[in-house]
């Protein structure tokens, strides 16, 4: 099932049950609320109608034609009710009887105007005697047969002078036609609730789902795209939400594999072409002593020699840092001195440097320093950075070495005053076989596997390694090592 189905079934299903469990809730509450106004309701009329059946009886004198009392028909419909004299309605209102009725004496309320006790929830409303017998009623059915079973706050004894002369009795009151049509409606009410719900979810839930899944379709055919290896497809980024930053790491990653894709062209070919030339000129040198058009000499065999250890550096070079990049690089680590560490890389430079009338300097600090390093490892990468530094700066120029140490780490800069870096190259120059000038041969610039193998090096350690120039201003790489203080006690 689609995901937009699945949301869209989601949010109907949560509109149902929402609205169900509040709609149920809704019906119980207004029942139970609307079972206890009516109770309470019934409870007041009836007390009414006790009182006015005790004046009737104390009038009369019995329960003679208390019928008409019940059979007045337009209490029951209209809710009309009987009141006492005074209490309201028309002066010229007859009793039950067809009486005009004296001051003093009960007389029936004007329509609309007193408290109505024959409506659809009263059930059935009964008059008995005091010897139990039911002599008036709403319920003919009932007269002349003895008082049914009853709850006691349905029965209102009628007491004239302190003696009782007959009960009122509700019998199954709240069970009216009012009440179910209120209720009827009540749950109407919720049924529609429910549908209207279920309607604007299903509609929310199609446009949300629409929002939703739509840029995961275009994520998932871009995938696709991807991995059918066209690694110049992007997505388009709508939103910054959770969904956007999904296309916007997908984009980073499709950068990343564009980019490794074109390093790892440019590796075979740049690692086929750097091996090209040594293989080229010991082939023709093997070929021409074969054929006899040389003879073996020291000079020829050394020139092939030479060949040969070009080779077997490039191989061991790459071979360094694949095992650097893998994680996978031993290093033999001892505690060494960091004045001992930059004089095996500062006497063979500083000579390097007067003959090619560059002025080296270098800055170490005052207090003693101990590294727990791979000498051999960070030593070359030193000579690799001043190697690259003395390949660009010009005759007269400057190299400095520098050291700066803090709590946790200490930090080594080489400095150079040459052409510098364009800003565009700065984030490729520690790749392997980038060379900012792509003209240059190995003879003349080398391979460019150098910043990559001192990159390699410097991770491996635990360390990390950067570079910063401007054009024309020269160049600035530096790279951190954790030390340790002197006197702390190391194996290697």
């Amino acid at each position: 099932m689609r995901l937009g189905i699945k949301l869209t079934v989601f949010m109907v299903a949560l509109a149902l049950l929402a609205t169900t469990v509040t709609a149920v809730l809704a019906v119980k509450a207004v029942g139970d609320s609307f079972d206890l106004y009516v109770e309470r309701n019934l409870t007041y009329r009836n007390q009414r109608l006790q009182a006015d059946l005790a004046d009737y009886y104390r009038e009369k004198g019995s329960w003679s034609g208390v019928q008409s009392f019940f059979d007045h028909s337009p209490y029951r419909a209209s809710g009309q009710g009987y009141g006492r004299f005074g209490a309201g309605g028309p002066a010229g209102g007859r009793n039950p009887d067809g009486q005009e009725p004296a001051p003093g004496r009960w007389r029936m309320m004007g329509q609309g105007m007193g408290m109505g006790f024959m409506g659809g929830g009263a059930g059935n409303l009964l008059l008995a005697d005091e010897k139990g017998m039911v002599v008036a009623g709403t319920n003919s059915s009932y007269l002349g047969q003895a008082v049914p079973e009853v709850s006691p706050q349905n029965a209102f004894p009628i007491e004239v002078e302190g003696k009782k002369v007959g009960t009122l009795l509700s019998v199954n009151p709240l069970q009216g036609q009012w009440e179910q049509e209120f209720l009827r409606s009540v749950t109407n009410a919720a049924v529609w609730a429910g549908l209207t719900a279920s309607l604007l979810a299903l509609l929310l839930g199609i446009v949300i789902s629409r929002r939703l899944t739509g840029p995961l379709r275009s994520l998932s055919d871009a995938a696709r795209r991807l991995s059918a290896r066209d690694l110049a497809c992007r997505v388009q980024v709508l939103s910054r939400d959770e969904i956007g930053e999904v296309a916007h790491s997908f984009n980073h990653m499709a950068e990343s594999l564009e980019r490794n894709e074109k390093l790892r062209r440019n590796l075979i070919a740049d690692t086929a072409h750097e091996l090209r030339t040594p293989l080229a000129i010991l082939r023709g040198n093997l070929e021409s002593l074969q054929e006899g058009v040389v003879q073996p000499s020291s000079e020829m065999i050394m020139s092939l020699h030479d060949e040969v250890v070009r080779i077997s550096r490039l191989v061991n070079d790459m071979q360094d840092l694949s095992l650097a990049e893998a994680g996978e690089l031993r290093l033999n680590r001892c505690p060494v001195k960091l004045e001992e560490l930059l004089d095996r890389v500062m006497i063979p430079f500083s000579g390097e440097a007067q003959n090619r009338r560059i002025h080296f300097s270098a800055d170490l600090p005052q207090t003693p320093v101990v590294l727990s390093v791979d000498e051999d490892k960070i030593v070359q990468v030193l000579l690799n950075l001043l190697g690259n530094a003395l390949r660009y700066t010009p005759e007269g120029g400057r190299i400095e070495l520098s050291a700066r140490q803090d709590d946790r780490e200490i930090t080594f800069s080489v400095r150079d005053t040459g052409a510098g870096i364009e800003p565009g190259e700065l984030t490729n120059i520690f790749e392997r076989f980038y060379r900012t000038d792509h003209s240059r041969s190995r003879s003349g610039g080398g391979a460019g596997l150098g910043l990559a193998i001192a990159k390699g090096l410097v991770e491996a350690h635990g360390g990390k390694i950067w570079a910063q120039s401007n054009p024309g201003e020269g160049s600035r790489f530096s790279f951190t090592l954790p030390h340790t203080q002197a006197g702390t006690v190391l194996a290697c």
